[in-house]
């Protein structure tokens, strides 16, 4: 089958490159006829983006749409945002009801798929459409980088911030005379639900890290994003562990490590002091950083992850390419105050947001 969206077919050979270095080089292609007038009217007056995602019932995803209708209204076209509750099937479904719809208005797509595999036969079909795709929060699937462009987290460095914070905090144990379970720690990681790329991704990255610090990973749960998932997956690891010794746990965001911690003080242990707790990246609620239950997360500013996504299919519709294939928000890491020097939480900043700014919502 003959490609119709040309110009981002030839950023495949362009997006190993550009996610692993962040290149600043041009894409540049000879658009359609078809895509040239695409990106007049969008020059001149928008259309409809169309957005797949699941639920923003989800906090953090229902920040992301706010960062996507605020970036959509300030540069001039209309969102629709179609949810899922995390189900690849109803996603895939709501794609055939949006193509069978032939609205001329849409301009573009954005893809946050609820399974990354899974979904690619989704995503293929809206590339066939010949109109521009650009997904979010998941990097696409191994093969897929030919059907779209991508803005959003790059969740390998999350996972590579997150393991080097979970070697701090067992130093930081080391140092303050807490005796470990093993020669170098033994840890456990509560993870999003199975399957999801971002977990994924996330311990691929974490794993390695704390294995060459010494830290033995005695179990992995995937099992949710929120405190009741962390509390709930806690305990199951604990009944599991407890004979063994934990010293650290790795939660793949805030929210979890929520749950863990009160569930490890319902289990007789202080968090902070005879056990440590990473979470990701922030989520909602800062209360356990500051008080240094939480030894650290990462900024991940989901909002502007929502910004990041118009703002390139607003590049593409506008000029005919994108500078690189891949656009990574940042993730810096952010310490309890209980065990830095400097308040990172009144530091800390990404694109002028400060830390209370991005993570409380």
């Amino acid at each position: 089958m003959t490609p119709k969206f040309v110009p981002l077919v030839t950023l495949l050979a362009f997006a190993l490159v550009a996610s692993a270095c962040g290149g600043s080089d041009a894409t540049t292609t000879t658009a359609s006829a078809a895509e040239t007038t695409t990106t007049a009217a969008a020059a001149e007056g928008g259309g409809t983006i169309v957005a797949f995602m699941p639920s923003t019932t989800n906090t953090a995803l229902a920040e992301w749409a706010r960062g996507v209708r605020e970036t959509a209204d300030r540069l001039g076209y209309q969102m629709l945002i179609i949810e899922n509750n995390f189900d690849q099937a109803e996603q895939d479904a709501q794609v055939q009801q949006q193509l069978g719809a032939g609205d001329a208005d849409v301009v573009a797509y954005a893809w946050w798929p609820a399974d990354n595999e899974a979904g690619v036969a989704s995503l293929q079909q809206l590339y066939e459409t010949g109109l521009p795709v650009i997904q979010t929060n998941q990097y696409p699937f191994p093969g897929a980088e030919q059907y779209v462009g991508y803005a959003g987290v790059n969740d390998t460095l999350n996972g590579e911030v997150a393991g080097q914070l979970v070697v701090e905090a067992r130093d930081w144990l080391v140092d303050h005379g807490q005796e470990l379970s093993s020669p170098g720690g033994n840890a456990i990681i509560i993870g999003f639900v199975p399957g999801y790329q971002a977990g994924i991704d996330r311990s691929a990255a974490a794993i390695p890290i704390l294995e060459d610090a010494g830290i033995n990973v005695l179990s992995q749960l995937d099992i949710g994003f929120g405190p009741q998932e962390g509390y709930d997956g806690t305990k199951q690891l604990l009944a599991k562990h407890t004979a063994d010794g934990i010293d650290l746990v790795y939660a793949h965001n805030s929210a979890l490590a929520e749950g863990v911690i009160q569930a490890l003080e319902e289990e007789g242990f202080t968090p902070g002091t005879d056990i440590m707790v990473v979470g990701g990246t922030c989520h909602g609620n800062l209360t356990y950083l500051e008080d240094g239950r939480e030894f650290a997360t990462g900024m991940q500013a989901i909002r502007l992850e929502g910004t990041m996504t118009i703002e390139a299919i607003h590049e593409y519709l506008t000029t005919g390419k994108l500078a690189q294939f891949a656009n990574f928000i940042p993730n810096p890491p952010v310490h309890s105050p209980l065990y830095t020097e400097v308040n990172e939480i009144d530091t800390v900043e990404v694109s002028g947001f400060s830390v209370r700014e991005i993570c409380v919502y």
